[in-house]
């Protein structure tokens, strides 16, 4: 009798186990199924002339959103499934096991963008927030999240446009990465082991190509080799719409400001702590200059302190921004005195 038990027990062990394992399966599968292009479309509006419409101007978009966690989901799943990057999603949910978060549990989705400060045509990525824009129009705007370089392989700023545009590249492994993975592998053809996935766009004057990849888990992450990946389904959705010779825009803008039903906002990206936040406070106070608007420098100071990777804050309204004579002094990195 009590071997039955015991018999019993392996066996209730083992089945739990099993559905475990069948559930982390299924949740896969399901999503598998469900990961479609990113194909939202965001309108903006165009700010004109004058300090009246520049405040009217709406250059935020989408909204903040919430996902109850289902058994066998992975934060890398949500991820994908919202078209986010595996750091935002991360940023935004800080303490949350990224391969086993409880079911049931709600997750907060980061769905929510200030555009860079530049030119409202072609693509445009912002390099440390990790995300393209690409613009329909001077009004209407879609975004998608990239992997990009590691530490050392970074794209330079600049204006590029799309050269050469592939179908089942075949990678052609550089020497320097076939001596530090040590491999004499000196091509991959098109396949499920080649990492520029299906489609390869080139930037032009450079080895530098916006693609998709083997590894979706790998998009919103620093490890490429210079090169911009996107998930599988969102280069897709992009590789017949981007003609050659559209413009491309690389930035680094590491803080920006923006307008949303006539408040102001700004969102930081700290590139893993590249920056600091004593650097990119006058940055952000230059920025709020240019639009005329009344700050509590203090306040804005402790906001900037506080404020997480990604997030959308207010930027806290009352006292004037500068004097009229010490504008100069801005380009120096001054903090406001703590209370």
């Amino acid at each position: 009798m009590q071997g039955f038990k015991e018999s019993h027990k392996i066996s209730a062990a083992f089945l739990t186990l099993l559905l475990s394992v069948l559930l982390v399966f299924s949740a896969s599968a399901l999503h598998a199924e469900e990961w479609k292009p990113s194909a939202t479309i965001y309108d903006i509006s165009v700010p004109r002339t004058g300090k009246s419409a520049v405040l009217s101007a709406n250059s935020i978009i989408g909204k903040e959103q919430e996902h109850n966690v289902i058994a066998g989901e992975t934060l890398l799943d949500i991820a994908r499934e919202y078209h986010l990057g595996y750091e935002e999603l991360i940023e935004a949910n800080p303490g949350v096991d990224p391969w086993l978060p409880a079911a049931g549990l709600k997750i907060k989705i980061p769905s929510v963008w200030i555009l860079p400060n530049g030119p409202r045509r072609g693509l445009v990525l912002n390099i440390p927030e990790m995300r393209l824009y690409f613009y329909l129009s001077e009004s209407k705007v879609m975004t998608f999240p990239l992997g990009i370089g590691m530490e050392g392989w970074d794209i330079p700023a600049g204006k590029y446009s799309i050269g050469k545009k592939t179908v089942d590249p075949v990678w052609h492994v550089p020497p320097s990465i076939r001596q530090e993975t040590e491999t004499t592998v000196k091509a991959v053809p098109a396949g499920p082991d080649n990492p520029l996935g299906r489609f390869w766009m080139r930037l032009s004057m450079t080895s530098f190509g916006i693609h998709g990849t083997n590894n979706p888990w790998a998009v919103g992450r620093r490890v490429t080799h210079g090169c911009l990946r996107l998930y599988p389904e969102d280069i897709a959705f992009l590789f017949s719409r981007v003609p050659p010779r559209t413009p491309v825009t690389i930035l680094y803008q590491y803080i920006k400001v923006g307008m949303r039903d006539g408040k102001a906002y700004f969102q930081v990206n700290r590139f893993n702590d590249a920056v600091r936040d004593e650097d990119l406070f006058p940055q952000l106070v230059l920025q709020l200059h240019a639009l005329g608007l009344r700050v509590d420098v203090r306040k804005l100071w402790h906001s900037l302190q506080a404020v997480p990777d990604g997030s959308l804050i207010p930027v806290p309204t009352g006292l004037p921004l500068v004097a009229a004579d010490t504008r100069a002094q801005l380009s120096q990195p001054t903090l406001p005195e703590s209370p």
